[in-house]
């Protein structure tokens, strides 16, 4: 079975067959060649380390080491749906704007430029009160931890 959530897209975990050499089985080879067991292991190409036994009770197991090792942190970091879908129509409204009225995207996107400043500090001070790394930022901004380390260091409160 493949398991997903909505607000980790490009995520699918699954039980992946383990063949005799150690090696993930490809979902081809599953079917061709014998396997020992399964771990857990995802689309994005995380894989458990732990092995789990040949049966079917083997494969539940696999499939919940990907919900309780891999998905909580991609949950973490993942921003609720319903506010993606928001932030692709903002988007979407302010390129209409700018090409019926430029001067007024102009202005708009001034103000979302200035409280997005803010609310990045805010984000990133609760995120490292919160215990997260600055790899762990830097990952959920999709820059380097150097890079999240030398842009807010010296403005939040941790």
């Amino acid at each position: 079975m493949t398991l997903r959530f909505p607000d980790i897209p490009d995520h699918e975990g699954f039980a992946a067959p383990v063949l005799p050499s150690g090696e993930p089985a490809s979902s081809a080879s599953a079917f061709t060649k014998t396997f020992i067991g399964y771990q857990a292991a995802c689309s994005c190409g995380w894989t458990d380390r732990r092995r789990f036994p040949p049966t079917p009770e083997g494969v539940k197991e696999a499939e919940g080491r990907w919900w309780s090792m891999h998905a909580p942190a991609l949950l973490a970091a993942a921003p609720p749906s319903w506010l993606v879908i928001k932030s692709n129509l903002l988007s979407e409204q302010i390129v209409k704007l700018a090409v019926e009225r430029p001067l007024a995207a102009l202005t708009l996107l001034s103000h979302v430029e200035s409280w997005q400043r803010t609310l990045f500090d805010q984000a990133v001070t609760q995120a490292r009160e919160a215990g997260a790394s600055w790899a762990e930022v830097g990952e959920a901004m999709g820059i380097s931890k150097q890079a999240a380390h030398e842009r807010f260091s010296a403005r939040v409160n941790t």
